[in-house]
């Protein structure tokens, strides 16, 4: 489960990465918690986050979106 959420969400400090390591072809949609009281809501298709939600709104500006892996 941990390598799951690894490939999904990466934190740094107060930089939030997503998709670091999801393979391009996976579909998911995930909740999960970072640092600072943030929770971050998404869905991935085809590479792409086509929703996402980040709780406290102002975090937001704390989140890189990595292209997915092949």
């Amino acid at each position: 489960m941990m390598t799951l959420e690894l490939m999904i969400m990466q934190t740094d400090g107060r930089r939030i990465q997503l998709l670091p390591a999801w393979p391009k072809d996976w579909t998911a949609e995930f909740k999960l918690h970072a640092p600072y009281q943030t929770v971050v809501k998404a869905h991935v298709e085809n590479g792409r986050i086509t929703h996402l939600q980040v709780t406290p709104p102002e975090r937001a500006k704390d989140v890189v979106v990595h292209t997915a892996a092949r």
